[in-house]
């Protein structure tokens, strides 16, 4: 009787794999969702680029709708915009005492924009619509090294109840004395070679309305509408191999064949679809031309997300003998709505130099989670958010030399971006060296090139907190060409 009723349990759990394949896709969602959209990109124009995306006073072309659309209103002409970027990412990791170096890359066309500057009698009355590329999100990882502690992937799967492991025969399920099921079990404690690769892509590309008008002498205002579409993606390849030969025994005590345990296979993968309509305003003061103050505010933006969570994985042992995990697909909606932000900056007009700076504040605690989760899941992201994470300030430089009688520009900048996380040390702030030339080969075409150098530091957990942890430094080098016709 005992044995018929244990292979009923075993004929019940196999039935609830579609809702494992949920409950695993409903694991995906947390936090770190929520800061990739919510962190500010650096994506703009070769011009704004170049001075350190400080841009809220002396702007005057498309750009002022991303950053302030009261700048709108600076054109002197109408303009009719166009840029292309590459952009390369590059991490060193390490893990448990071994580097790994990743790149990854991308090269798209950014930006193509129209203002149609009004005829007015007197003041500025200045259009905008057109696309721009609002983030990238380019990246990579790689890792491999020995893992000395007793802890693993499967192990804490098997914690968690998962049935991953249970489905490779790498946990078996334990019963009490009336043979109801209990919990599964597993003999994989660690002391496991731990290896894997991230590739992360996609991008949110950001359509465009707005207008800026000198509503006063010297004093401007401006709003946009902004309609956010785009996709994201992560494909994760993890293993766990016993190189050691420490687990000799078998993992599943009902299939012998389980002997001699040698890889842990985990593979998924997460595919965006993004949409949003997000909302900015702002004003610019103008003091004869030579002390300008502007700010500016993005309301909170809800980004619909419809996701495809993807999952395959295998285990093999002896040298002939697999359990493969059919690939399954699960579709999810959600919403996660990013906070409000500050911005306020002044330039300084020196004849033959401009002096730019602007700070920005972002309450990243605010974000939050909603949509068709789990109640309880939704609850447990958001208290993480508000338990973990910080108001942070942005801080852009940036300055602009014309040389005389040459419509030659040089440009250099410095944009400072704190970590949204509690206690994170400096060296995570997200820093970026910037620089820039220009030229104006006539009254109707100019061009622009910018330099953009990044660097940080991150971490991420392949499970648990500080288990099975990856070091990560972070490069990034953007270059961008913008030109723009005037008339």
């Amino acid at each position: 009787m005992m044995e018929n009723k244990s292979k009923l349990q075993l004929a019940l759990k196999l039935a609830v794999i579609t809702i494992f394949i949920f409950s695993g896709l409903i694991k995906s969602q947390n936090e770190n969702d929520a800061v990739r959209l919510a962190v500010p990109g650096i994506i703009s124009s070769a011009r704004a680029l170049g001075m350190g995306n400080s841009y809220q006073t002396r702007s005057g072309d498309y750009s002022a709708l991303f950053f302030n659309p009261a700048g709108l209103a600076l054109s002197k002409k109408s303009q009719l915009t166009g840029s292309f970027y590459h952009r390369s990412y590059g991490n060193t990791s390490d893990f448990f005492g071994e580097e790994n170096a990743s790149d990854n890359s991308s090269t798209k066309f950014s930006q193509l924009g129209y203002l149609y500057k009004a005829p007015t009698t007197r003041g500025s009355l200045v259009y905008g619509f057109g696309y721009q590329k609002d983030k990238d999100f380019t990246s990579s990882l790689n890792f491999n090294g020995f893992n000395p502690n007793r802890n693993s992937m499967i192990q804490d799967l098997t914690n968690r109840n998962d049935d991953v492991p249970y489905l490779l025969g790498l946990s078996y399920p334990l019963w009490d004395a009336n043979d109801n099921y209990i919990k599964d079990e597993t003999i994989i404690d660690g002391q496991l070679n731990q290896s894997g690769t991230t590739l992360e892509d996609g991008g949110i590309n950001r359509y465009s309305v707005g207008a800026g008008i000198e509503f006063a002498k010297n004093v401007y205002f401006g709003g946009s509408l902004n309609y956010l579409s785009g996709t994201y993606s992560n494909n994760r390849e993890y293993y766990e191999d016993d190189f050691n030969r420490v687990y000799t025994q078998p993992t599943d005590i009902n299939d012998p064949n389980t002997k001699n345990f040698q890889t842990f296979y985990f593979n998924d993968a997460i595919s965006w679809d993004i949409n949003a309509w997000e909302f900015r305003f702002g004003f610019i003061m103008d003091w004869m031309d030579f002390i300008q103050v502007g700010a500016s505010t993005k309301l909170p933006t809800t980004f619909v997300i419809r996701e495809n969570y993807y999952l395959k994985a295998y285990s093999k042992f002896n040298d002939n003998y697999f359990i493969d995990l059919n690939p399954s697909e699960s579709l999810i909606n959600y919403e996660i709505t990013t906070p409000f932000e500050f911005s306020l900056g002044g330039s300084i007009n020196l004849h033959i130099i401009n002096i730019n700076a602007q700070a920005t504040f972002i309450d990243y605690s605010q974000m939050e989670f909603s949509g068709d989760i789990e109640q309880s899941i939704i609850k447990d992201n958001n208290r993480v958010i508000n338990d973990n994470f910080r108001a942070a300030l942005n801080y852009n430089l940036g300055a602009e030399l014309r040389v005389p009688n040459t419509g030659i520009c040089a440009r250099a900048g410095l944009m400072y971006y704190e970590s949204p996380y509690k206690d994170d040390p400096t060296s995570f702030d997200r820093v970026y060296l910037n620089a820039g030339a220009g030229i104006e080969v006539n009254e109707s075409i100019k061009f622009d090139l910018a330099y953009s150098y990044g660097f940080w530091d991150t971490y991420s957990d392949n499970y648990g907190s500080d288990l099975s942890r990856v070091s990560q430094k972070v490069d990034s080098h953007t270059f961008m060409l913008t030109t723009t016709i005037m008339y």
